[in-house]
């Protein structure tokens, strides 16, 4: 069936526990968010898709990132040879590594509707889905290779190192950051992304049709945080008062899907904080001690009230940083005014992003991108596909050589080093 189908910054926040991602993307990754998940509570923001991304950490052991690692050149792809072809090209520059672990449930049907209706028919892949070569492989042993299952929700992750290892056992990579690899087991429900991509199914599901819906476009979600986008999804709230965050603010801007105030990268104006009207959000800023903030619209418990929802209406304090838009150490949890003016048409600037930090996303809601939510949306927002489009175009296609791509190859290479803690290679950009 499956025929048919810079460093030095990025260890300053190593040890800070950080958001799917998606994502991750985030998505996550981290994609995304994460953060101390037992202490968080809130509702009517989880997507049942998508596990809490996973910290922050080193490359894996066996990745050659660092400032001496020369950068690729166009032109410059990884290959694999002696591993089933089940989709696309052996030539295309793009590579992706499907792994059975342990007879996952639902693993054909899960690959099947990856290669035909992901990337097979969502903007942009569908328009550079021949750039894409699609790969199986099968493994076992999931104790051997380090699996655990994730706690509160979070998806199963493995050592990295012994899956590159049980890899190099079937097949023969040249270069083994250079592939986008997507591990799938009975190991729990969720996804992570990362230098490899972990997807639980799961064995009690009634039937291939529960589990596609249930994993709708998460591979998709996943593969983005690989080429630099952040989920925007919103996260949990600690009892403590703070919104549980990810990347600190001036990391997590630099993703291509979010932004600082005025979200510039894809508006040329904004409105002043001074007209941040909206009402379940406007008195945030104007609380100048933690007890006030704190219990701000929140249940006796700490939950916070939701106003449609989907979106927090209550506040978060901060320690140690006033925000650059609002000017106060109180902020919302979650915001949905747009202050973006004169925005890339279907696009806005909302407060928030990558589970809560102090950045600016283009949408507000779940349905309106698939960085938001996977299975809530059936396409990438503007800036997300715009900037996969580039990314693409510019990393896997004979445009990589091309004077158009010159200045964003030295832009996303400078990104993979510094910011992006998962890969340190995409097609033929990144570092050897």
């Amino acid at each position: 069936m499956l025929q048919s189908i810079s460093t030095s910054l990025l260890r300053a926040f190593l040890p800070l526990v950080l958001i799917c991602v998606v994502l991750l993307m985030s998505g996550c990754g981290g994609g995304g968010g994460g953060g101390d998940e037992s202490s968080s509570t809130g509702s009517g923001n989880a997507d049942p898709g998508q596990a809490p991304p996973p910290s922050y950490e080193p490359p894996p052991s066996d990745s050659n990132t660092g400032t001496s690692s020369p950068s690729l050149s166009p032109g410059d792809y990884a290959s694999i040879q002696n591993c089933p072809l089940v989709g696309g090209s052996s030539a295309a520059e793009f590579k992706l590594l499907f792994i059975n672990l342990d007879s996952a449930p639902y693993f054909d049907e899960i690959v099947s509707d990856a290669i035909e209706n992901q990337f097979g028919a969502l903007a942009p892949f569908v328009d550079y889905f021949s750039h894409f070569g699609f790969y199986t492989l099968e493994t076992e042993g999931q104790a051997n290779l380090g699996c655990e299952k994730g706690q509160d929700g979070a998806a199963f992750s493995c050592d990295n190192s012994k899956i590159h290892q049980a890899i190099a056992e079937q097949c023969e990579v040249d270069d083994m950051q250079g592939i986008i690899k997507v591990v799938i087991a009975d190991m729990g429900y969720g996804a992570s992304g990362g230098e490899i991509i972990y997807l639980g199914s799961d064995r009690s599901w009634p039937d291939s049709s529960y589990a596609l819906q249930q994993l709708r476009n998460i591979v998709v979600h996943e593969v983005a945080h690989n080429f630099g986008l952040a989920d925007l999804y919103d996260g949990g709230i600690n009892t403590d008062g703070s919104a549980v965050a990810g990347w600190p603010s001036e990391m997590s801007r630099q993703w291509a899907n979010l932004d600082g105030p005025g979200c510039s990268k894809w508006c040329n104006n904004y409105k002043p904080a001074s007209e941040y009207t909206q009402s379940a959000n406007a008195s945030c800023a104007t609380f100048t001690d933690r007890a006030s903030c704190t219990s701000f619209n929140r249940t006796d418990a700490g939950e916070c009230k939701t106003a449609d929802g989907d979106s927090y209406a209550c506040c978060a304090w901060s320690e140690d940083t006033t925000d650059d838009y609002f000017g106060s150490q109180c902020t919302p949890v979650w915001g949905t005014e747009d202050i973006g003016q004169d925005c890339l048409e279907g696009t806005g600037c909302f407060y928030g992003g990558a589970y809560g930090n102090n950045s600016w996303r283009p949408v507000k809601t779940w349905d309106d991108s698939i960085m938001y939510g996977a299975g809530h949306s059936e396409a990438f927002d503007t800036v997300s596909e715009q900037a996969l489009r580039e990314a693409i175009r510019c990393c896997g296609t004979s445009d990589d050589s091309t004077a158009s791509c010159s200045a964003f190859r030295e832009t996303f290479n400078n990104f993979l080093l510094e910011y992006q803690p998962y890969k340190s290679r995409i097609g033929s950009c990144g570092t050897r």
